[in-house]
């Protein structure tokens, strides 16, 4: 008797819901920095500190306005215009997080060389790699239908994380509403996350679920890392913790999402 072959993206959403492929997820956030100079293990956190403070990608700020405005720009026209756009903010999507992924996480520090930090590399490439598969093969089926309770809730949180109303040489809030247009938000990971996978949980259930759950659980992980250095480890980051939990709820909901029995695909 012969079996069906799966499609391919049905293969994916098999693989990525075992149990040992989030425990490969979970793996790879712990795996070894990249550094040039050697350190003490003891102080990875230090030196994670040190990349993100200052990293590749942050240093051309007069460019920071081009990354606020341009997602802003694909977002309302996929509200809009979701037919003509989806490919446009998908692409976008896949490019920035590939930015992100190498030059967020690294950095030429005074003590330790080029730093990269491998794993958050890897998992917000794998991010980008689902955001492209999805700009060349759309299964995404976003209408301007009226919005859910559920999209209604989101979309402030995604608001207030675009936005990053901090000042982060002091972390302190800053509510300065020209930070929607002039922040380093938009090259930053935790900060855009909230915005790709938002708009994948209002579009659900006709929405690409591996794509879903890739984000949310990756999501899910960065934020649960973060939250806990800001709100246990360094204290007196409480407000950069504060803006990690649109991150932490949009990830949860859209990996929740992602393992429900489906009922409806795109087509």
């Amino acid at each position: 008797m012969k079996t069906a072959k799966l499609r391919p993206t049905n293969r994916m959403e098999a693989v990525t819901s075992r149990w040992w492929f989030l425990l490969i997820v979970i793996l790879i956030s712990f795996f070894p920095l990249y550094s040039q100079q050697p350190y003490d293990p003891r102080q990875t956190s230090e030196v994670i500190s040190a990349v993100l403070a200052s990293p590749l990608i942050y240093s051309l700020p007069a460019l920071f306005p081009l990354f606020k405005i341009i997602p802003l720009a694909l977002t309302v026209w996929l509200l809009f215009e979701p037919i003509k756009a989806l490919r446009w903010f998908a692409l976008y999507a896949a490019l920035n997080l590939f930015g992100i992924a190498f030059f967020q996480n690294s950095a030429l520090t005074s003590q330790y060389g080029l730093v990269i930090i491998t794993g958050n590399v890897i998992l917000f490439g794998a991010i980008g790699a689902a955001w492209l598969a999805e700009a060349m093969n759309p299964r995404l089926i976003f209408s301007t239908r009226p919005l859910t309770t559920r999209a209604l809730i989101l979309v402030p949180l995604m608001l207030l994380a675009f936005w990053m109303p901090i000042q982060t040489e002091t972390m302190r809030l800053n509510l300065d509403p020209a930070l929607l247009f002039t922040n380093e938000a938009g090259l930053t990971g935790c900060m855009m996350l909230p915005l790709y996978t938002g708009m994948l949980v209002i579009a659900y259930p006709q929405v690409n679920r591996v794509l879903l759950r890739l984000s949310g659980f990756i999501g899910l992980l960065i934020a649960f890392f973060n939250l806990l250095t800001h709100f246990v480890f360094v204290p007196a980051n409480f407000w950069m913790g504060v803006l990690h939990l649109p991150l932490f709820f949009i990830s949860l909901t859209a990996f929740v999402l992602s393992l429900r029995k489906p009922t409806s695909q795109p087509a």
